[in-house]
């Protein structure tokens, strides 16, 4: 039996991997899944959440940039080193980052000429993180070259957005690459209560702001607070209402407060149905970063779109276009107030979300992109 290995640091399962998985075990292969024990977001230990996965021990770390993250990623690299030079996989499948793996498993393949690589680059590093001139250092040169040499050694890569084929234009071969946008899962009583609650939205005359995710340092604090100074500047009445947490939490609501709208902080909420009741019933949803962050789609509007709101955006790339031509928000611009008006409703966006972004979409890609290579 043919032999497959599916390694990804952070938990990316149920987002990717379940699916390829399912797929190679359809088409006759024995397969193995790899995770780290560490939760990124939450920032928890020894985690062993999915009963088909093999979990490889790492340090844990506090911060997202920081020396011990390095070591943790490096460690768990060093696993997989060992792990697939015994295991002897016919097909690899690597999310990245870290981009050290990806370079452990293109030192494998080169020595192991029968074996399929395929990567999935879900998150450009160094670029998207916010380091500023010392991107140019000769370590950072050397951290993205691990990811490009594994792309040219690659049977078929895929990339979370379009976007992400565009910077890394150089070294990709756009006959075997393929977009995999970020997706989501929603059930189906999670979707009857937002649908519930789309149908109650606006009831009133409170313009409601929703944010969900991480308050840090790539955030785009005061875009965000200017639109919503925007608003009361037209006299709406506004509320702002957020989901989240992180090291400028304090700064983020001291700005927002300032503003004079009513202003709501939840902090971090991990059930669905909390974060449903939250933002679902929002006007629009903020997705908005530094403007040196190299990002093409983010999870956080992967989540408004699922319970049809609208995002006010400045992200380049995917995200920008999407809601170009889609109408499932504004970017931020000279004239986007004037946009609002054209914004398509939320049982519009929802639709848009279940065609684009529904695990039933991405199946359909996964299955395109390895259908050449998984044989």
């Amino acid at each position: 039996m043919k032999r497959a290995v599916l390694i990804s640091c952070f938990d990316w399962y149920k987002g990717r991997l379940e699916i390829v998985r399912n797929y190679l075990l359809e088409k006759g292969y024995e397969v193995e899944v790899l995770l780290s024990d560490f939760n990124h977001i939450r920032k928890i230990k020894h985690i062993h959440k999915h009963s088909k996965c093999k979990y490889i021990h790492v340090i844990p770390y506090k911060k997202n940039i920081s020396m011990t993250r390095i070591i943790s990623h490096l460690m768990f690299g060093q696993s997989v080193k060992k792990y697939i030079k015994k295991y002897d996989p016919e097909f690899i499948y690597a999310v990245a980052p870290p981009n050290n793996v990806v370079n452990i498993c293109k030192k494998y393949k080169e020595n192991n000429k029968k074996t399929k690589l395929v990567i999935d680059i879900i998150d450009l590093w160094p670029e998207s993180m916010p380091l500023g001139g010392i991107k140019k250092n000769l370590l950072f040169k050397i951290w993205s070259s691990w990811r490009n040499e594994g792309i040219l050694a690659a049977d078929h890569v895929f990339t979370e957005c379009n976007y992400y084929q565009h910077k890394l234009s150089h070294v990709i071969n756009k006959r075997k690459t393929s977009t995999l946008y970020l997706n989501k899962f929603v059930s189906k009583k999670e979707n009857d209560y937002i649908e519930n609650l789309i149908d109650k939205r606006n009831c009133d005359d409170v313009i409601r702001f929703a944010y969900l995710g991480s308050m840090n340092n790539i955030l785009d604090i005061d875009g965000i607070c200017n639109v919503v100074k925007n608003f009361i500047e037209n006299e709406y009445n506004t509320e702002f209402h957020a989901v989240g947490d992180g090291e400028n939490r304090a700064l983020f609501e001291d700005r927002m407060k300032a503003t004079g709208c009513a202003t709501f902080f939840y902090g971090s909420i991990f059930d669905n149905e909390e974060k449903i009741k939250i933002i679902t019933p929002c006007n629009y949803a903020f997705n908005m970063m530094k403007e040196n962050i190299e990002v093409g789609l983010t999870i956080k509007s992967m989540d408004y779109f699922s319970m049809g709101v609208p995002v006010i955006n400045n992200i380049k790339g995917d995200t920008w276009e999407l809601v170009e031509k889609e109408k499932v928000g504004v970017n931020v611009k000279e004239n986007y107030f004037e946009d609002l008006k054209y914004i398509k409703s939320g049982r519009e966006i929802k639709e848009f979300f279940e065609r684009s972004f529904s695990m039933e979409a991405l199946a359909k890609n996964i299955e395109e992109g390895l259908s050449e290579v998984a044989v």
